[in-house]
C-alpha cells in the first residue's frame, strides 16, 4: 500500500504559530469552515468540503516513503479526548518530504478537503504549508480492544488500538497476515518479521482501511508485544500446495528433481517432489545459503516455513530451519498434455511435454516461448533456440513467476537430454 521507507517520527519543523518558517515551506494553509475530527467522522461534513482542524495531537510519524519519490503519502492525528471516531488520515498526495517535520504528541492546526477514498476517511492537504504546529499535548494511550472479538472497526479507523492475544492465521504473498481477531496485520509504518501460527501477546497500532479490508499497522517495532513462533508441525507436500498447512513445517521423504546453487548471488532453489507423484506433488525449497549436495536424485527430510512468493508456493529455510539428506530416489517426469489449461496443479512438478515447437527466439531474460502455453527457461541449463525450433520432448520442472500479475509457467530443463529434437 505504501512504498519503502520508514521516516522517523521527529523530522523538520513546519510553519510555527508564529509565523516563523525554519523549514523553508511557505506559510501556513488557512481557510475552510473549522471543524472536529468528530465532526468529521461522524459524517457532519461533506466529501469534499474544506475545513481547518485545530487542537489535534499528531498521533503517528509519516508512513513509509516511496521508493522512486522518497515522498510518503501522509501521517495522523487524533483529537485529545480519544475514543471512538477519535482519529483522521492527512493524506499530502503524495508531497510530503524532508521538508516536514512532526514529532508524535504535536498539536497542530490543518486546512484540507476532506475525501472519502474508497470508504477510507481523509483530510486532503496540498503540501507542509497548510500544516501549523501550535503546541505539544499528551496522546491518549492507545484503546484497548481486547481480543478484538464483535469490534466494529468503523469506529476505530485511524485511531491508535491494542489488540491482545493474537495469533498470525494466514499470511500472503504481500506479507500481510490475518490476526485472530480477523484483522489484517500491515506495514504501512514499518516491514515486519512474523510467520503463519507466530503469536503476539499483543499487536498496537492504528487501523487503516484500504481496498474494503481493515488492517493494524504497528508504528514502531516497539508497537509489538513479545512474539513466539509457531509450533513445528508435521505435515506433506500435498497439505502445503493445498493451502491447509502454513508456517513452520516439517516434511519427509522429498526427492530432488534439481536445484539452482545460485552461483550469482549465492541462494538455491531446489525442486522438491514427492516421490508418488501426480498434481500438487511438489514445492521449491528456497534457501539463502548455498546448498550445493541435492542434486536430481537426493532424498531428504525439510525443516522450513511455508511462503507464498507472488504465487510461488515456497518452503523457505531460514536460520531455524534444516535440510538433511536420507538418501535417495527416483522422480518420473509426469506427461502434460499440450493442451493443458490447469498448469497451477503441475507448479514445480518434474513435467514431460511432447512435440514442442518454439513461437519466439530466446528473450532478453533467456526463455522462448512454445506453442504449449508455457515458456522453456535458463534457470539451470543453457539452451540454444530461435523462432521454428522444435522437440519432440521437453522435461524439466515447471517454474512459475508473475510480473505485472500476469502468471507465467517456465518449463527448466537441467541438461542437454532434457531436450529431445
Amino acid at each position: 500500500m505504501f512504498a519503502l521507507i520508514l521516516l522517523a517520527a521527529c523530522l523538520t519543523p513546519v510553519q510555527k504559530d508564529d509565523g516563523t518558517d525554519s523549514g523553508d515551506t511557505g506559510t501556513g494553509g488557512t481557510g475552510g469552515t473549522g471543524a472536529s475530527i468528530f465532526d468529521v467522522r461522524e459524517g457532519r461534513v461533506s466529501d469534499g468540503e474544506t475545513v481547518t482542524i485545530t487542537g489535534a495531537l499528531v498521533s503517528s510519524p509519516l508512513t513509509r516513503a516511496d521508493s522512486e519519490s522518497g515522498k510518503s503519502d501522509g501521517f495522523f492525528i487524533q483529537d485529545p479526548a480519544g475514543g471512538e471516531r477519535s482519529g483522521l488520515y492527512v493524506w499530502s498526495q503524495g508531497q510530503f518530504g524532508t521538508e516536514l517535520q512532526l514529532a508524535e504528541g504535536d498539536e497542530v492546526t490543518i486546512s484540507g478537503k476532506i475525501s472519502e477514498y474508497f470508504g477510507w476517511t481523509e483530510l486532503t492537504v496540498g503540501d507542509a504549508s497548510s500544516i501549523t504546529v501550535t503546541g505539544a499535548g499528551t496522546l491518549p494511550a492507545p484503546a484497548d480492544l481486547g481480543d478484538g472479538a464483535g469490534v466494529d472497526w468503523d469506529a476505530w479507523e485511524s485511531v491508535p488500538v491494542t489488540l491482545q492475544d493474537q495469533t498470525v492465521e494466514s499470511v500472503n504473498e504481500f506479507n500481510t497476515g490475518t490476526l485472530t481477531a480477523g484483522i489484517g496485520i500491515d506495514d504501512g509504518f514499518v516491514f515486519n518479521d512474523y510467520e503463519c501460527r507466530g503469536h503476539f501477546e499483543s499487536v498496537t497500532g492504528i487501523i487503516f482501511y484500504s481496498y474494503e479490508a481493515w488492517s493494524i499497522n504497528n508504528r514502531t517495532e516497539a508497537d509489538l508485544g513479545p512474539y513466539a513462533e509457531g509450533e513445528v508441525l508435521d505435515s506433506d507436500v500435498y497439505a502445503v500446495r493445498a493451502g491447509d498447512v502454513c508456517g513452520p513445517v516439517r516434511l519427509s521423504g522429498l526427492v530432488s528433481s534439481a536445484a539452482s546453487f545460485g552461483e550469482e548471488d549465492d541462494r538455491t532453489y531446489i525442486f522438491a517432489q514427492d516421490p508418488a507423484g501426480g498434481p500438487n506433488s511438489a514445492v521449491v525449497v528456497f534457501s539463502p545459503a548455498a546448498y550445493t549436495d541435492y542434486e536430481a536424485g537426493t532424498m531428504f527430510d525439510i525443516t522450513g516455513t511455508v511462503s507464498n512468493y507472488f504465487g510461488l508456493i515456497e518452503i523457505f529455510v531460514g536460520d531455524t530451519g534444516a535440510i538433511t539428506p536420507t538418501g535417495t530416489g527416483t522422480i518420473t517426469p509426469e506427461l502434460v498434455s499440450a493442451d493443458e489449461t490447469d498448469w497451477l496443479q503441475w507448479q514445480s512438478v518434474l513435467v514431460q511435454l511432447n512435440d514442442v515447437t518454439a513461437v519466439t527466439g530466446i528473450n532478453d531474460y533467456g526463455a522462448v516461448q512454445t506453442d504449449a502455453g508455457v515458456y522453456i527457461d535458463n534457470l539451470l541449463y543453457d539452451f540454444d533456440a530461435e523462432e521454428g525450433t522444435t522437440w519432440s520432448s521437453v522435461t524439466g520442472p515447471l517454474f512459475y513467476t508473475s510480473y505485472e500479475d500476469v502468471p507465467e509457467y517456465l518449463v527448466e530443463p537441467r541438461n542437454s537430454a532434457d531436450l529431445v529434437e
